[in-house]
Parts: C-alpha cells; sequence; structure tokens
C-alpha cells in the first residue's frame, strides 16, 4: 500500500472513533446525565485532568481557608452560571436569615429585659402595698372655718376604735363614742390662737389604750375682731390676795372639764338675760387706764338689780358659790364637755346637782366681786378653754352628733381634758 492509501485509512479510523463518540453523548438517555454540582460538591471536583490543576487555585483555596479546616472544603467553584447565582441567592438568603436572627434575638432579649424590670416594678409596688389595708376611718370638722374664741365639732368614724382623742396646738380634746363606730367630741380654739390653716391631729386607740394609727384635718381660723374696751373701775381699792385669785381661775377653767355624758341641748341656747350688751368676749381692756394683757372671757349683758338669770340649756348644776373676782355665781354641766358660768349674781337660786332646763330659774343679777354695776357675766367652757357664748345661740354652733345611743356612751368613760 502505497503511503498516501495508509494516511488515508488512518483518517478514516480516526474520523469514525470520534463520530462514535459523539453519537454515544447525543444518544445517552437524559437520567443517565450528570447532575450539576453543588456548591459543596464543588469544593471537592476536580478537573478531568488533575495534573492542569494550578498550584495558584491550590493557593487560593489555602488563603480562603480558616485555621484547622480542610482547604478543600473551602474551594467553592459553581461548575455553571446558574449554579452561581443559585448560590449568590442562597448566601443572600442565608445573610438575611442570620440578620433578621439577630434582630429577634436582639428584639427578645429587649423584650426579656422590658419584661424583667416590668416584673420588678410590679414586685416592688406588691411590696409597698400593705397586705393587711387599714380599715377606713372618716373624719369631718363642723364648721371647718370658725373664729377665735369658737367652738367645732368633729365626728370620726371608725369600727376599731375604743377611744379617740384630736389634738390642736398641744392640747387634746375627748370624743365620745355615740353609736356603733361614731365617735363625736368638741374642740376650742382659744382667742389667743394664731389664725389661719390649723392642723388638727386624731390620734385612734384600741382595746388597751393601744394606739393604732393617726388622720390630720383642717380647720381655718379668723382673727377676731373684738373691739378694745375701756373699764373704769372707780378707785384702787385693796389688792386681791394671790391665792384667791387663783382659786378663782381654777374653779372656772381647771375644776370643771370632763366629758360626762352626751350633749343635753337639742337645739339653739337662749339668752339667760335681756339686757344691754355691755362687754364681748375676746375684747382686750384697760382698767382705770392700765391695759391688761388678758382678753375678756366672757359676755357682759347689764340689767336691773335683781331681773331673773335663767339657764339657756339643759344641764346639772355643779358648783356653786363666790369667788373674790366674779362675785356669786352658778357653773352648769351641760355635757360634751361644756359649761356654762353666771357671774356677779346677787341670789343663787339653785343648788348642786340639780337637773335643769331651758328657762329653769338660776338666780338673780348683782354686782358682788369685781363689778362696775349690776350685770350677768356669762362664760362658755368647753373642756377647760373658754369660748364666745354668743357662738352658741346662732346657726353657727357646733352640730349636734347625729346618733347618741346610751349603750354606746355608757361604754366610754368620762376623760379630763390632757394638755401636752
Amino acid at each position: 500500500m502505497s503511503g498516501q492509501l495508509l494516511a488515508l485509512v488512518i483518517i478514516l479510523a480516526v474520523a469514525s472513533a470520534a463520530v462514535g463518540a459523539g453519537a454515544a453523548i447525543l444518544l445517552r438517555p437524559a437520567s443517565d446525565a450528570p447532575e450539576p454540582a453543588s456548591a459543596a460538591a464543588v469544593a471537592v471536583t476536580v478537573p478531568s485532568a488533575p495534573e492542569q490543576t494550578s498550584a495558584s487555585d491550590q493557593q487560593q483555596g489555602r488563603q480562603s481557608a480558616e485555621p484547622g479546616e480542610d482547604v478543600t472544603a473551602t474551594v467553592q467553584r459553581p461548575s455553571s452560571p446558574a449554579a452561581a447565582e443559585a448560590q449568590s441567592s442562597q448566601a443572600a438568603d442565608s445573610e438575611d436569615s442570620q440578620t433578621t436572627d439577630t434582630a429577634q434575638r436582639a428584639s427578645t432579649q429587649e423584650n426579656r429585659a422590658e419584661a424583667n424590670q416590668a416584673a420588678e416594678t410590679s414586685q416592688a409596688t406588691v411590696d409597698a402595698t400593705p397586705i393587711d389595708p387599714k380599715p377606713h376611718v372618716a373624719a369631718v370638722i363642723t364648721p371647718d372655718l370658725i373664729t377665735q374664741g369658737e367652738a367645732a365639732a368633729i365626728t370620726v368614724g371608725s369600727s376599731e376604735a375604743s377611744a379617740i382623742a384630736a389634738t390642736v396646738d398641744g392640747r387634746s380634746w375627748s370624743l365620745s363614742k355615740t353609736s356603733a363606730g361614731q365617735w363625736w367630741g368638741l374642740i376650742a380654739i382659744p382667742r389667743d390662737a394664731d389664725s389661719g390653716v390649723t392642723n388638727v391631729v386624731i390620734d385612734i386607740y384600741g382595746a388597751g389604750g393601744v394606739w393604732l394609727r393617726s388622720l390630720t384635718a383642717s380647720l381655718v381660723v379668723l382673727a377676731s375682731t373684738a373691739p378694745f374696751e375701756e373699764i373704769v373701775l372707780g378707785g384702787t381699792g385693796a389688792p386681791a390676795d394671790p391665792a384667791e385669785v387663783e382659786r378663782d381661775i381654777a374653779v372656772r377653767f381647771a375644776e370643771h372639764t370632763a366629758v360626762s355624758g352626751p350633749p343635753r341641748w337639742t337645739g339653739p341656747w337662749i339668752l339667760p338675760v335681756e339686757g344691754e350688751v355691755t362687754g364681748v368676749f375676746g375684747s382686750f381692756r384697760s382698767y382705770d387706764g392700765v391695759h391688761s394683757d388678758e382678753w375678756h372671757h366672757g359676755h357682759d349683758i347689764a340689767a336691773q338689780h335683781g331681773d331673773p338669770i335663767v339657764a339657756p340649756a339643759p344641764g346639772a348644776v355643779v358648783w356653786t358659790g363666790e369667788l373674790i373676782l366674779h362675785g356669786m355665781g352658778v357653773i352648769i354641766d351641760h355635757g360634751g364637755g361644756v359649761y356654762s358660768g353666771y357671774w356677779h349674781m346677787s341670789l343663787i337660786a339653785v343648788r348642786e346637782g340639780m337637773d335643769l332646763v331651758a328657762g329653769d330659774w338660776l338666780g338673780n343679777i348683782g354686782t358682788t366681786g369685781l363689778s362696775t354695776g349690776p350685770h350677768l357675766h356669762w362664760e362658755v367652757i368647753v373642756q377647760g378653754v373658754d369660748v364666745d357664748p354668743v357662738q352658741w345661740t346662732g346657726a353657727d354652733r357646733p352640730p349636734l352628733p347625729s346618733v347618741v345611743d346610751p349603750a354606746a356612751e355608757d361604754e366610754t368613760p368620762a376623760a379630763d381634758t390632757l394638755e401636752q
């Protein structure tokens, strides 16, 4: 065979082999086609010729590897653009997922922190709230606006109290139980008390005198407008015995202060005598030109010598006699810690222990003691503090308790005013 013929035979054989190989690829079933390699698979796929892998590729894979990791596990080359796009989308989704997870964890931590703080606040609130709340106690002062030298009533509702006292400027006032859970009493504001808003402290005591709690109420005190009065005695006279002066004061203000029972009056008081008003409660005076440091403690009514004096309200006679300054007089206990005095009398028509009603005859007008003429010096004393008698004749007098239960009164012993 010639050389040309041999070359032709070789070319035909090579071409036939190539065509057979191509036909085999074209006719291969779809199920036998290799599946696209995933990113992880690409990391471990080697080229068709291992000797063609460059050192730079290996170096690149080694540089992207983390210490301690397999280099082949970090070299990820998608086998096609579609796979690369899928890989990019998967990475983005993974990053978004990580961002979302981070945000969710942050939000959860923040919510937990807020929940913990709310729980602590709630616990603090619970801890600050008494487990056993105090029983409700209500106190009312009437009237809540008075003038220096006037009285007011206090009503307290308390089911746990066995005794109640009200304190004003260091002076304590006893309250009495008038019905189940209800207490009533009077307070008097002295003529020389400060004007303005005054605090009234009400102390609640339980069984055995154990202090339970206090509450505070407010009372507005107006300044007195009583005028200055000049009294002419018409001579100096003999100096009064200091011991007799002290007795005069003690009988009127100190010896008769107990709350003997509930109020005996049921309405406004009447005037004990008709006549000209020659002196008002609370006025400051001068005697024969000498100014006195004391205010006038009563209400003066001038009348004819021998005119009758009557009881202005129901009560019991607790004292009769004669004092160096106020002459002959009578003291009546009206209940509720309220006493009244009648002085400079010429005749006493009652005796101690007698029960009286409004209008009963007490005695007659006179000018005994230190006096400038026939007149009645009328006083009202509330647990040792003198107040304006005229208040008790008008609508601004202290109100009475709504209910008086004699059985409840029997449980409350009489108590003197306490000075602190």
